[in-house]
């Protein structure tokens, strides 16, 4: 049954808008309105402006293939200290209405808004809307905002309405704003899992999450259930707070769209996910002692590697 209440919890999650582009157009101003890419330094485009995807950019393409298809385009070196900065700016802003906010990323996070409302004399809605306004207000950066009563439900909201986005749902309308959603755009189903999704007629997270639970232990492993139940407004998923501090180990996967047994290909993926976990280590100042990584096939089959 999906959740009677419209907030069980009150998850709210952050999610910058084209981020590092947007953080260099907040350091010079000159940019703003310009089709920008971030990479020149690692010769693809690892962020890319909102002008700059109208052209056809895309992220991971070539800085020469960028020329050929935006010519106007400007092009700068990463900052991830710059990046860094800002990131912790929005962390430290969203903690000045809740402790309990959980750094996901350098450009995301998550936040706890349970039982502020009697505490800020407000709703969530308008607690959420305070969050984002400050925001945008002291960083010059546009947020897309998500507020849920799980965080799959809120991240998926987050990503509803980008950029600059606010999207609030409540228990009572999660069927609803289920139905427009499509399996592959859930958060931790990626296209394979999709496809495979797609063979029992499951094409939208409203099918998905109407499934009987017997199926959904039956058909699917642990991850999956637990998105079910998410999905149905039952919160699995604990708000995690802390920074840097409490990192034991980061991952980041990414499914390859289209599949391909081209070795070049599968490389060029490999480096650029690799470029994305880098990203991250240095936003919270880490290093790693340990990196491992694993291939998984179209036919669920792993390969994978340690380097110590």
């Amino acid at each position: 049954m999906f959740t009677k209440k419209s907030f069980p919890k009150a998850i709210l999650h952050i999610d910058g808008d084209a981020f590092f582009a947007s953080c260099e157009i907040a350091q010079d101003p000159s940019l703003r309105g310009k089709p920008l890419v971030v990479g020149r330094d690692r010769g693809i485009a690892t962020a890319v402006s909102y002008e700059a995807k109208a052209c056809g950019v895309q992220r991971g393409m070539p800085i020469w293939q960028v020329r050929q298809v935006c010519p106007d385009v400007v092009i700068r070196s990463s900052s991830y200290d710059l990046y860094s900065i800002y990131a912790h700016r929005m962390y430290n802003i969203v903690r000045h209405y809740t402790p309990e906010v959980e750094e996901y990323s350098i450009d995301e996070c998550f936040a706890d808004l349970t039982g502020l409302r009697s505490r800020f004399h407000m709703s969530y809605e308008s607690i959420a809307k305070k969050i984002k306004d400050e925001l945008q207000s002291s960083l010059g950066i546009t947020f897309s905002v998500g507020v849920g009563p799980t965080k799959v439900i809120a991240k998926v909201a987050s990503k509803w309405k980008k950029p600059n986005g606010f999207t609030i749902i409540k228990g009572k309308d999660i069927q609803d704003f289920l139905r427009d959603i499509p399996i592959g755009a859930v958060w931790g189903i990626g296209p394979n899992t999709s496809a495979y999704l797609n063979k029992f007629g499951i094409k939208t997270a409203l099918q998905f999450a109407e499934r009987p639970e017997a199926w959904v232990k039956e058909t699917l492993a642990k991850p999956y259930q637990a998105l079910w139940h998410e999905l149905r407004g039952t919160p699995i998923y604990e708000v995690h707070p802390g920074g840097q501090h409490e990192y034991k180990s980061i991952m980041k996967t990414r499914t390859f769209s289209p599949p391909s047994a081209d070795k070049e290909f599968v490389f060029s993926q490999i480096s650029k996910n690799i470029e994305r976990l880098c990203t991250k280590l240095r936003a919270h100042k880490l290093f790693a002692r340990e990196i491992s990584g694993y291939l998984k096939t179209q036919q669920f089959s792993y390969k994978g590697f340690e380097v110590r």
